[in-house]
Protein backbone atom coordinates (compact mmCIF):
# COMPACT_ATOMS: atom_id res chain seq x y z
CA UNK A 1 0.00 0.00 0.00
CA UNK A 2 1.20 3.31 -0.89
CA UNK A 3 2.44 5.53 1.64
CA UNK A 4 0.12 8.44 1.28
CA UNK A 5 -3.10 5.96 1.13
CA UNK A 6 -1.77 4.47 4.61
CA UNK A 7 -1.93 8.06 6.19
CA UNK A 8 -4.74 8.97 4.81
CA UNK A 9 -6.33 5.60 6.39
CA UNK A 10 -4.29 5.72 9.66
CA UNK A 11 -6.16 9.37 10.25
CA UNK A 12 -9.42 8.24 9.03
CA UNK A 13 -9.20 4.91 10.91
CA UNK A 14 -10.90 6.37 14.25
CA UNK A 15 -13.74 7.70 12.48
CA UNK A 16 -14.64 4.59 11.04
CA UNK A 17 -14.01 2.77 14.39
CA UNK A 18 -16.59 5.31 15.98
CA UNK A 19 -19.30 4.48 13.08
CA UNK A 20 -19.09 0.86 13.80
CA UNK A 21 -18.71 1.42 16.88
CA UNK A 22 -22.48 2.40 17.44
CA UNK A 23 -24.12 -0.23 14.48
CA UNK A 24 -26.90 -2.18 15.87
CA UNK A 25 -25.62 -5.54 14.14
CA UNK A 26 -22.27 -6.62 13.10
CA UNK A 27 -21.03 -6.60 9.49
CA UNK A 28 -19.15 -9.31 7.87
CA UNK A 29 -15.95 -8.62 6.22
CA UNK A 30 -14.44 -10.10 3.57
CA UNK A 31 -11.01 -10.50 1.94
CA UNK A 32 -8.87 -12.54 -0.62
CA UNK A 33 -5.91 -13.48 -2.20
CA UNK A 34 -4.89 -15.13 -5.33
CA UNK A 35 -1.69 -17.23 -5.46
CA UNK A 36 0.38 -18.31 -2.27
CA UNK A 37 3.80 -19.65 -2.47
CA UNK A 38 7.28 -19.46 -0.83
CA UNK A 39 8.61 -16.02 -2.94
CA UNK A 40 8.54 -12.69 -1.91
CA UNK A 41 5.18 -11.36 -1.96
CA UNK A 42 4.85 -9.56 -5.47
CA UNK A 43 2.07 -8.78 -7.48
CA UNK A 44 -0.37 -11.63 -7.63
CA UNK A 45 1.94 -13.69 -5.16
CA UNK A 46 1.93 -13.72 -1.34
CA UNK A 47 4.67 -15.03 0.22
CA UNK A 48 4.43 -18.04 2.90
CA UNK A 49 5.70 -16.04 5.27
CA UNK A 50 3.43 -12.74 5.04
CA UNK A 51 0.61 -15.10 4.46
CA UNK A 52 1.23 -16.36 8.07
CA UNK A 53 1.86 -13.18 9.34
CA UNK A 54 -1.81 -12.25 7.95
CA UNK A 55 -3.42 -15.18 9.54
CA UNK A 56 -1.55 -14.10 12.82
CA UNK A 57 -3.13 -10.68 12.04
CA UNK A 58 -6.15 -11.43 11.56
CA UNK A 59 -6.06 -13.75 15.06
CA UNK A 60 -4.67 -10.60 17.10
CA UNK A 61 -7.94 -8.39 16.09
CA UNK A 62 -9.87 -11.51 17.04
CA UNK A 63 -11.72 -12.16 13.83
CA UNK A 64 -14.36 -14.87 13.90
CA UNK A 65 -13.74 -16.65 10.63
CA UNK A 66 -16.63 -18.37 9.43
CA UNK A 67 -17.28 -20.56 5.93
CA UNK A 68 -18.78 -18.26 3.11
CA UNK A 69 -21.97 -19.19 2.60
CA UNK A 70 -22.74 -19.74 6.41
CA UNK A 71 -21.30 -15.98 6.72
CA UNK A 72 -23.79 -14.93 4.28
CA UNK A 73 -26.72 -16.83 5.40
CA UNK A 74 -25.83 -15.65 8.79
CA UNK A 75 -25.40 -11.74 7.31
CA UNK A 76 -28.95 -11.81 5.90
CA UNK A 77 -30.71 -12.96 9.35
CA UNK A 78 -28.78 -10.49 12.01
CA UNK A 79 -27.33 -13.35 13.46
CA UNK A 80 -23.10 -12.75 12.54
CA UNK A 81 -20.90 -12.73 15.77
CA UNK A 82 -18.91 -9.51 16.24
CA UNK A 83 -15.75 -8.79 13.63
CA UNK A 84 -17.36 -11.49 11.16
CA UNK A 85 -14.67 -12.55 8.13
CA UNK A 86 -14.86 -14.77 5.55
CA UNK A 87 -11.73 -15.93 3.47
CA UNK A 88 -11.38 -16.09 -0.07
CA UNK A 89 -9.12 -17.22 -2.73
CA UNK A 90 -9.48 -16.63 -6.38
CA UNK A 91 -8.56 -17.87 -10.07
CA UNK A 92 -7.94 -21.83 -8.85
CA UNK A 93 -4.05 -21.46 -8.53
CA UNK A 94 -1.98 -24.53 -7.08
CA UNK A 95 -0.27 -22.66 -4.61
CA UNK A 96 -3.53 -22.23 -2.70
CA UNK A 97 -4.11 -25.79 -2.59
CA UNK A 98 -0.40 -27.28 -1.57
CA UNK A 99 0.43 -24.42 0.44
CA UNK A 100 -2.57 -21.82 1.82
CA UNK A 101 -4.49 -24.65 2.25
CA UNK A 102 -2.68 -26.65 5.02
CA UNK A 103 -1.78 -23.34 6.72
CA UNK A 104 -5.15 -22.56 6.95
CA UNK A 105 -6.18 -25.98 8.24
CA UNK A 106 -3.97 -25.86 11.00
CA UNK A 107 -5.45 -23.34 12.51
CA UNK A 108 -9.14 -24.75 11.42
CA UNK A 109 -9.96 -21.68 9.65
CA UNK A 110 -12.16 -22.61 6.86
CA UNK A 111 -11.87 -20.87 3.15
CA UNK A 112 -13.35 -20.67 -0.23
CA UNK A 113 -11.39 -20.98 -3.93
CA UNK A 114 -12.90 -19.62 -6.94
CA UNK A 115 -12.07 -21.58 -9.82
CA UNK A 116 -11.86 -20.80 -13.64
CA UNK A 117 -13.54 -24.33 -14.59
CA UNK A 118 -12.01 -23.98 -17.69
CA UNK A 119 -8.09 -24.02 -16.33
CA UNK A 120 -8.29 -27.85 -14.42
CA UNK A 121 -5.30 -29.56 -16.62
CA UNK A 122 -2.61 -27.42 -14.52
CA UNK A 123 -3.10 -24.05 -17.12
CA UNK A 124 -1.34 -21.04 -16.67
CA UNK A 125 -2.75 -17.78 -17.28
CA UNK A 126 -2.11 -15.22 -20.03
CA UNK A 127 -1.45 -12.65 -17.61
CA UNK A 128 1.19 -14.55 -16.43
CA UNK A 129 2.76 -15.67 -19.53
CA UNK A 130 5.92 -13.27 -18.20
CA UNK A 131 7.02 -15.21 -15.65
CA UNK A 132 9.98 -17.27 -15.34
CA UNK A 133 8.91 -20.16 -12.98
CA UNK A 134 8.53 -23.24 -14.53
CA UNK A 135 4.31 -24.39 -14.97
CA UNK A 136 5.44 -27.38 -13.04
CA UNK A 137 6.40 -25.89 -9.89
CA UNK A 138 2.63 -24.98 -8.78
CA UNK A 139 3.49 -21.34 -8.20
CA UNK A 140 1.83 -20.55 -11.41
CA UNK A 141 -0.27 -23.05 -12.96
CA UNK A 142 -3.72 -23.46 -11.52
CA UNK A 143 -4.94 -26.63 -9.71
CA UNK A 144 -5.77 -29.82 -11.36
CA UNK A 145 -9.64 -31.77 -11.03
CA UNK A 146 -7.74 -34.15 -9.08
CA UNK A 147 -6.23 -31.42 -6.62
CA UNK A 148 -9.22 -29.65 -6.28
CA UNK A 149 -10.85 -32.38 -5.14
CA UNK A 150 -9.04 -33.89 -2.50
CA UNK A 151 -8.68 -30.43 -0.91
CA UNK A 152 -12.29 -30.24 -1.13
CA UNK A 153 -12.52 -33.59 0.42
CA UNK A 154 -10.64 -31.74 3.09
CA UNK A 155 -12.99 -29.34 3.92
CA UNK A 156 -11.97 -26.22 0.99
CA UNK A 157 -15.19 -24.58 -0.29
CA UNK A 158 -14.60 -24.17 -4.45
CA UNK A 159 -16.90 -21.76 -6.08
CA UNK A 160 -17.14 -20.21 -9.76
CA UNK A 161 -14.96 -17.42 -11.50
CA UNK A 162 -16.48 -18.49 -14.44
CA UNK A 163 -15.09 -20.64 -17.61
CA UNK A 164 -12.69 -18.33 -18.91
CA UNK A 165 -11.98 -15.32 -16.54
CA UNK A 166 -13.81 -12.91 -18.94
CA UNK A 167 -14.65 -9.41 -18.58
CA UNK A 168 -18.07 -10.10 -17.59
CA UNK A 169 -19.78 -6.11 -18.16
CA UNK A 170 -18.04 -6.63 -22.19
CA UNK A 171 -19.98 -9.62 -23.23
CA UNK A 172 -23.26 -10.52 -24.78
CA UNK A 173 -25.74 -11.82 -23.03
CA UNK A 174 -25.74 -15.24 -24.86
CA UNK A 175 -22.28 -15.22 -23.79
CA UNK A 176 -22.36 -14.01 -20.54
CA UNK A 177 -24.78 -17.16 -19.61
CA UNK A 178 -22.44 -19.64 -20.72
CA UNK A 179 -19.48 -18.05 -18.75
CA UNK A 180 -21.97 -18.28 -15.45
CA UNK A 181 -23.89 -21.14 -16.13
CA UNK A 182 -20.87 -23.85 -17.77
CA UNK A 183 -18.65 -22.58 -14.91
CA UNK A 184 -21.32 -24.42 -12.19
CA UNK A 185 -21.97 -27.04 -14.29
CA UNK A 186 -18.31 -28.78 -14.83
CA UNK A 187 -17.86 -27.76 -10.94
CA UNK A 188 -21.18 -29.16 -9.77
CA UNK A 189 -20.45 -32.12 -12.19
CA UNK A 190 -16.65 -32.78 -10.62
CA UNK A 191 -17.81 -32.01 -6.83
CA UNK A 192 -20.82 -33.71 -6.76
CA UNK A 193 -22.55 -30.94 -5.11
CA UNK A 194 -24.42 -27.14 -5.47
CA UNK A 195 -22.35 -24.70 -6.63
CA UNK A 196 -23.88 -21.25 -5.37
CA UNK A 197 -21.00 -18.78 -4.72
CA UNK A 198 -19.10 -17.30 -7.80
CA UNK A 199 -16.23 -14.57 -7.74
CA UNK A 200 -16.89 -11.74 -10.66
CA UNK A 201 -13.30 -12.11 -12.79
CA UNK A 202 -11.28 -8.84 -12.32
CA UNK A 203 -14.31 -7.75 -10.16
CA UNK A 204 -16.12 -6.56 -12.64
CA UNK A 205 -19.52 -6.51 -12.79
CA UNK A 206 -22.89 -4.36 -12.99
CA UNK A 207 -26.56 -4.57 -12.34
CA UNK A 208 -27.06 -6.79 -15.70
CA UNK A 209 -24.28 -9.19 -14.42
CA UNK A 210 -25.56 -8.96 -11.48
CA UNK A 211 -29.43 -10.13 -12.42
CA UNK A 212 -27.47 -13.12 -14.97
CA UNK A 213 -25.56 -14.61 -11.92
CA UNK A 214 -29.17 -14.54 -10.48
CA UNK A 215 -30.47 -16.79 -13.44
CA UNK A 216 -27.70 -18.76 -13.50
CA UNK A 217 -28.56 -20.02 -10.17
CA UNK A 218 -25.93 -18.30 -7.63
CA UNK A 219 -27.10 -16.64 -4.10
CA UNK A 220 -23.31 -15.54 -3.09
CA UNK A 221 -21.59 -13.10 -5.88
CA UNK A 222 -18.29 -12.01 -5.13
CA UNK A 223 -17.19 -8.15 -6.11
CA UNK A 224 -13.54 -5.89 -5.08
CA UNK A 225 -15.55 -3.11 -3.49
CA UNK A 226 -14.24 -2.59 -0.40
CA UNK A 227 -15.93 -2.14 2.54
CA UNK A 228 -17.77 -3.64 5.43
CA UNK A 229 -21.10 -6.32 4.70
CA UNK A 230 -24.32 -5.12 6.09
CA UNK A 231 -27.63 -6.22 5.86
CA UNK A 232 -28.53 -3.95 3.14
CA UNK A 233 -25.82 -5.12 0.91
CA UNK A 234 -27.47 -7.47 -2.16
CA UNK A 235 -25.93 -10.61 -1.75
CA UNK A 236 -24.98 -10.78 -5.28
CA UNK A 237 -22.69 -8.11 -5.10
CA UNK A 238 -20.50 -8.29 -1.41
CA UNK A 239 -17.75 -6.09 -0.85
CA UNK A 240 -14.53 -7.91 -0.43
CA UNK A 241 -10.67 -6.60 -0.47
CA UNK A 242 -7.78 -8.04 -1.47
CA UNK A 243 -5.53 -8.56 1.43
CA UNK A 244 -2.06 -5.97 0.69
CA UNK A 245 1.27 -7.47 1.82
CA UNK A 246 1.54 -5.77 4.99
CA UNK A 247 -0.23 -6.85 7.88
CA UNK A 248 -0.21 -3.51 9.49
CA UNK A 249 -2.56 -2.73 6.54
CA UNK A 250 -4.86 -5.70 6.91
CA UNK A 251 -5.58 -4.52 10.27
CA UNK A 252 -6.52 -1.22 8.47
CA UNK A 253 -8.90 -3.30 6.33
CA UNK A 254 -9.90 -4.93 8.69
CA UNK A 255 -11.11 -1.93 10.98
CA UNK A 256 -12.55 0.14 7.39
CA UNK A 257 -9.98 2.42 7.30
CA UNK A 258 -9.33 1.73 3.51
CA UNK A 259 -12.86 1.91 2.93
CA UNK A 260 -12.17 5.23 1.27
CA UNK A 261 -11.00 3.97 -1.80
CA UNK A 262 -14.46 2.08 -2.63
CA UNK A 263 -15.38 4.50 -5.15
CA UNK A 264 -12.15 4.04 -7.43
CA UNK A 265 -13.02 0.51 -6.60
CA UNK A 266 -16.41 0.54 -8.32
CA UNK A 267 -15.30 2.80 -11.48
CA UNK A 268 -12.74 0.41 -12.04
CA UNK A 269 -15.40 -2.56 -11.85
CA UNK A 270 -17.53 -0.45 -14.32
CA UNK A 271 -14.84 1.02 -16.29
CA UNK A 272 -12.27 -1.82 -17.69
CA UNK A 273 -9.87 -4.70 -16.44
CA UNK A 274 -7.06 -3.17 -13.90
CA UNK A 275 -4.96 -6.24 -15.68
Amino acid sequence: MRTGTRTVATVLRPVVLAGRAVATTPGLTLVGWHRVDGRTSDGLSTGTDDFRRHLDALERWGAQVLPLDDAVARLQDGTLPARAVALTFDDGYASVVGTAWPLLRERALPATLFVVSGTLSGHRFPWDAHESAPCRSGRLRTATAEELLAAAAEGLDIGSHTVTHPWLPALDDRTLEQELTGSRAVLEDLLGRPVRSLAYPTGGWDARVRAAAARAGYRVGVTVDRGLNTGRVDPLSLRRAFVPTDPTDLRHVLDGAYTFLRPLDRWRARGGPAW
